[in-house]
């Protein structure tokens, strides 16, 4: 059974088992109030899924559009769609989905 690729972006649609995702913002102040400087923040490793590939005959994704998920640190490939700064990554980078 072959699915359309379901998307939050309308301009892209990722191809071969890859996901586009929306990293969360890191936080610039500490539950103390303290200002963290943008230099020794960390890269963030949660994400939203903003669009994923359709499913194949050998490949079912286990991710859909909206979920949370967890990433690695580092990996993907940033691209920039409509002007926001999005990543784009194979599906198995992703650690796993947190549950509301």
């Amino acid at each position: 059974m072959m699915r359309a690729t379901r998307t939050l972006c309308s301009s892209f649609k990722p191809l071969n088992k890859q996901v586009l995702v929306r990293r969360k913002v890191p936080e610039q102040q500490t539950s103390a109030g303290i200002m963290i400087p943008q230099a020794a923040q960390q890269k963030a490793n949660e994400a939203l899924i903003v669009a994923v590939a359709g499913e194949t005959k050998d490949w079912s994704p286990s991710v859909a559009v909206g979920d949370s998920v967890l990433l690695r640190e580092w990996g993907g490939q940033v691209v920039k769609i409509d002007g926001e700064e999005l990543t784009l990554m194979r599906e198995e980078d992703i650690l796993g989905v947190i549950s509301a």
